[in-house]
């Protein structure tokens, strides 16, 4: 459930007008915040990168990662539980990929900015 709150601003400056913010529910921030917390991870981050161009099986990434499986595993469901990958069981192997547009648009603009400040 979002709130419509109508601010002033309190700023000396007239650059500022009158404007409509929308505010998160609670469970919205939450969430968004185990989103990033799940993200906050360099070794997560780097699984979520191999999954930015096409779904991998949890043993593909674990051979091009030189990790265990177990390891893999472990990553990826909490990635899964942040509804950051969806997952499908095919025979003996899960395979993992993007959730969705909005997670590969967050990634894609992530690594953008990070790239964008280095080359300042």
């Amino acid at each position: 459930m979002e709130t419509r709150i109508q601010e002033e601003s309190s700023c000396a400056s007239d650059i500022h007008d009158t404007h409509l913010h929308i505010l998160r529910s609670e469970r919205t921030l939450v969430d968004g915040a185990l989103l990033f917390q799940a993200l906050g991870s360099p070794e997560r981050l780097q699984l979520m990168e191999r999954l930015l161009d096409q779904e991998h099986c949890v043993s593909q990434l674990a051979q091009e990662l030189e990790e265990k499986v177990t390891t893999i595993s472990q990553r990826l469901q909490q990635l899964h539980r942040a509804r950051l990958v969806r997952k499908e069981r095919r025979g003996k192997h899960i395979y993992y990929a993007i959730a969705d547009h909005h997670v590969r648009d967050l990634l894609t603009s992530t690594f953008d900015h990070v790239e964008e400040e280095r080359l300042k």
